[in-house]
C-alpha cells in the first residue's frame, strides 16, 4: 500500500511510512516485512519454553541450543521502548538464555550443568512464564508500537530492523486479543487523517456520543490533526481498555443458499441476502422484527452499503455484553466455524467468506468496512507458461533415457512427485516431505546427515542466491510503482523496467539481475525514502556499496543460514519423533526448506539427464559457489563481486 489520504503530501514523510506500515488490508499484508525465517519474540519465548520445560537429554542437546539461540536473537530486535516496558522480566530472560547456549556449547555431556541451571534460582521455567503473561499485556503492544514510530521517523533503521519492529508490534497486537487487521485500519485511518477515521475511534474511546453525530464525516475529509495529535490518538487506541457494550458483527457469504429466508444456529443468526437489503432503514410501528441496528440507515449504515449480488447469505453475530478487544475476529471465528462444520458433512466449496463487515455497540453501528468479495487466485495466462518451452528441450535431453526408464529415474520422479504433492499441504506436513526429498538426494551423494550435507553443498550458493534474488525483486517491485514518484521520472522506470525484464515473443521474461544493478543508484535517487521501497533501496545500496559491504551481508546471511537450517532440523525431528513444533514455529522455516528440497531435487533430475550423475553435479555446485565466496572480498568491484 502506498501513503494517501486526505492531508498526503508528496513527498511521503514519516508518518506515511508508518501509515504503510499498519496498512493490513488483505492476505498479501500478513507477508513479514523483517525477512524470511526471522523468529518475533512471543514465538520464540513460547518455543524456548516449551523445550526447557521437558526433559533433556544428549539426543535433544541441538535442539535446546537452537531453541535458545533463536530466543536469543529475537531479544536482541526488541527497541528501547520494549526493553524499558519489559524490564527486569526481560533482562532476566536474556541473561538465563546467554547462560544456558554457553552450557550447550560446551564439548563432552552436559547433562548435569543443565540440571543445575534448570534448578538455580530464579527458576527459568518461571521466568520464561512470567515474560510471556507479559507480552500479552496492551502496554507491551503500545511500547513495540513506540518503537516502530521511533524506526519510521529516523533514518538510521534499515529496511529489515523498521520490518522487524513493524512483524513484532503486529505479533504482540495479536497476543493482547487485538485483531491486526481491524486495528491496523483504524490507525491507518488516523494516519491518513481522515476524519471519518479519526470520528470512529473517538466513539470507541468514549471521547464521543455516538447518538451526537447527526451526520457521519466522509473518508476523504481531512479531520485537521497535526501529527503529533495522530500518533497520540493511535497509542490511545492502543492502551485504552475497550468499554463495555453489547456487540453484534455483520459478516457475509457468497456462492451461498439457504430455504428460508432466516435460521438461527445459537448467537449466530443468518440471513438471504433479499431480506437484509429489505431490512435496512425499517423503522416504527411493526417492525421490531428487523435487528436494532439496522432500522435506522444514517452516515454508518445506509442502503447501498448492503451489497445485492446473488447468492449471498449475512450472518448476524450477536456476541453479548462485555468488554471485548476483538469483536469482529470473534465472531468472524465463530461463524465460520459453523459454516465449515456443515461443510465438513456436505464436502462443498461454496459459501465462500467475503471481506468486510458491520460492527454495532449497544444497537449503533459504531464501524464497519466495505463488503466485497474475496480477489480470484492468480493464475498464469496460458501463453506466458513456460511449460511447453521445457517439454520442448526435454525432447532432445530426456527421451534418450526413457526406452527403458532406469531405477534411478523412475525413483526420481516419485520423489519430484512427493514434492509436488507436499505444496498443496499445511506447512507441518511440508516440512517433514521437503527434508524426506532431502534426505533421498543426500543418500544418493554421500549418505551422510541431511543437513550435514546441505552445510557443505548448499550454503553458500544459498547465500548468492539470496542477495541476487534481493537485488532483483527489489529493483522489480521499484520500476512496477510509477505512481510512488514525481511524474517527471516516470519514464525513466518504464526504460529501467524494459532493462531488467525483457519480453520475449513466447511470452516469457528474461531477468537481468546484471541490469538491476545498473540500475540501483538511480532508482534509489528517484524513490522517495520515507516508503517502503525507498528504505529497501536505500537498505540494499548501502550493502552493495563495496565488496566489503557485500562480505559483511554474506556474514549476516550466514547467521540466518545456520538458524533456519538448525530450526528446521529441530521442527522436523520435533513434527517426526515428537518434541514442541508450533504452526507458528514451522512457518518461519517452510519456505527455506521448500526452496532448498527443490533445488537439490532440480540439480539431481538435471544429473541424471545429462550423464554427469548427482555427486559430480553437487561437487560443481559446491565448488562454483564456494569460489565465489572466497572471491567477493578481494573482488575489484561490485559487478565482479556478485557476477564472477
Amino acid at each position: 500500500m502506498f501513503p494517501s489520504g486526505p492531508s498526503f503530501r508528496f513527498p511521503p514523510r514519516a508518518v506515511d511510512e508508518l501509515h504503510d506500515a499498519v496498512g493490513w488490508w488483505t492476505r498479501a499484508d500478513d507477508e513479514p516485512w523483517g525477512g524470511v525465517g526471522v523468529m518475533v519474540l512471543p514465538v520464540a519465548l513460547a518455543e524456548a519454553r516449551d523445550w526447557i520445560t521437558g526433559p533433556f537429554d544428549r539426543k535433544r542437546q541441538l535442539s535446546w541450543k537452537s531453541a535458545t539461540d533463536d530466543l536469543r536473537r529475537a531479544v536482541d530486535s526488541c527497541g528501547v521502548h520494549l526493553r524499558s516496558e519489559l524490564g527486569q522480566d526481560l533482562a532476566t530472560v536474556d541473561d538465563q538464555a546467554r547462560q544456558l547456549v554457553t552450557i550447550l556449547s560446551r564439548p563432552g555431556a552436559v547433562d548435569s550443568a543443565v540440571n543445575g541451571w534448570k534448578s538455580a534460582p530464579p527458576a527459568p521455567a518461571a521466568t520464561f512464564e512470567r515474560l510471556l503473561a507479559r507480552l500479552v499485556e496492551p502496554v507491551v503492544a503500545a511500547a513495540a508500537w513506540r518503537d516502530l514510530v521511533d524506526a519510521c521517523q529516523g533514518n538510521g533503521a534499515s529496511a529489515d530492523n523498521l520490518g522487524a519492529r513493524r512483524d513484532l508490534f503486529r505479533s504482540l497486537l495479536s497476543g493482547a486479543g487485538f485483531s491486526p487487521r481491524t486495528i491496523g485500519r483504524a490507525l491507518a485511518g488516523v494516519l491518513h487523517d481522515s476524519s471519518a477515521s479519526a470520528t470512529e475511534v473517538r466513539v470507541l474511546l468514549g471521547d464521543l456520543d455516538r447518538d451526537s453525530i447527526s451526520t457521519w464525516p466522509r473518508r476523504d475529509e481531512a479531520a485537521g490533526l497535526d501529527e503529533t495529535a495522530r500518533l497520540a490518538l493511535c497509542e490511545r487506541v492502543l492502551t485504552t481498555p475497550p468499554r463495555d457494550a453489547h456487540h453484534t458483527v455483520w459478516l457475509v457469504f457468497g456462492q451461498a443458499h439457504m430455504s428460508r429466508s432466516n435460521l438461527n444456529v445459537g448467537p449466530v443468526t443468518f440471513y438471504i441476502g433479499p431480506m437484509v437489503q429489505a431490512m435496512v432503514g425499517q423503522d416504527g410501528p411493526g417492525k421490531e422484527w428487523v435487528p436494532a441496528e439496522l432500522r435506522r440507515a444514517d452516515g454508518w449504515l445506509r442502503p447501498e452499503d448492503i451489497p445485492t449480488d446473488d447468492y449471498l447469505v449475512f450472518a448476524r453475530v450477536d456476541l453479548g455484553q462485555g468488554r471485548l478487544a476483538d469483536p469482529v475476529g470473534d465472531a468472524t471465528s465463530l461463524a465460520r466455524a459453523i459454516v465449515s462444520i456443515a461443510q465438513f458433512d456436505t464436502g462443498t466449496g461454496n459459501w465462500v467468506p467475503w471481506n468486510g463487515y458491520l460492527h454495532t455497540m449497544d444497537d449503533r453501528v459504531t464501524g464497519s468496512m466495505a463488503f466485497h468479495a474475496p480477489a480470484p487466485q492468480m493464475r498464469i495466462v496460458a501463453s506466458h507458461d513456460r511449460t511447453g518451452d521445457v517439454l520442448e528441450d526435454l525432447s532432445a535431453s530426456l527421451a534418450p533415457h526413457l526406452s527403458p526408464v532406469p531405477a534411478a529415474m523412475r525413483e526420481a520422479i516419485d520423489v519430484l512427485r512427493w514434492w509436488q504433492e507436499a505444496g498443496d499441504q499445511s506447512n507441518l506436513p511440508r516440512v517433514v516431505l521437503d527434508v524426506r526429498v532431502v534426505e533421498w538426494v543426500a543418500s544418493l551423494v554421500g549418505g551422510g546427515k541431511w543437513y550435514k550435507f546441505l552445510g557443505q553443498t548448499w550454503k553458500q550458493q544459498w547465500i548468492r542466491g539470496r542477495i541476487r534474488k534481493h537485488l532483483f525483486n527489489t529493483c522489480a517491485e521499484a520500476v512496477r510503482r510509477p505512481n510512488a514518484v514525481e511524474p517527471e521520472h516516470r519514464a525513466k522506470l518504464e526504460s529501467i523496467h524494459a532493462k531488467i525484464q525483457i519480453y520475449e515473443r513466447s511470452g516469457s521474461y528474461t531477468l537481468r539481475v546484471d541490469e538491476a544493478l545498473t540500475a540501483l543508484p538511480s532508482l534509489r535517487a528517484i524513490h522517495p525514502f520515507h516508503a517502503r521501497i525507498g528504505r529497501q533501496l536505500d537498505t540494499l545500496s548501502a550493502r552493495l556499496a563495496t565488496p566489503a559491504a557485500v562480505e559483511v551481508w554474506c556474514g549476516e546471511l550466514e547467521k540466518d543460514w545456520t538458524s533456519q537450517l538448525n530450526r528446521l532440523q529441530r521442527l522436523r525431528n520435533a513434527l517426526a519423533h515428537g518434541g514442541p513444533a508450533s504452526e507458528a514455529s514451522v512457518e518461519t522455516v517452510a519456505v527455506f526448506g521448500r526452496e532448498l528440497a527443490r533445488a537439490a531435487l532440480s540439480v539431481t533430475l538435471t544429473s541424471l539427464v545429462d550423464g554427469r550423475g548427482a555427486v559430480l553435479a553437487h561437487e560443481e555446485i559446491r565448488a562454483n559457489a564456494d569460489a565465489w565466496r572466497a572471491g567477493v572480498p578481494a573482488a575489484p568491484d561490485i559487478a565482479t563481486a556478485l557476477f564472477s
